[in-house]
């Protein structure tokens, strides 16, 4: 049993080999799956930023940005 679905894979794979339609889908999915891919955001490989100020600064300065004009 399982070689009679072996065997009908095998013929409908050879079918859509022929088919142009389906050359052309495939050559179209290979084109646009790299606007599908999801990499992430682009971290550089040496990160090294410094913060500027103490943590009371940052916190003192955060707060005059976010205060309510």
């Amino acid at each position: 049993m399982d070689s009679s679905k072996t065997n009908q894979q095998e013929q409908k794979d050879k079918s859509t080999q022929k088919n142009p339609l389906q050359q052309a889908t495939e050559s179209v999915q290979a084109f646009f799956s790299a606007q599908a891919a999801n990499p992430g955001p682009a971290i550089p490989k040496e990160f090294n930023v410094q913060e500027e100020g103490t943590k009371e600064e940052r916190r003192k300065r955060a707060q005059e940005l976010n205060r309510d004009k």
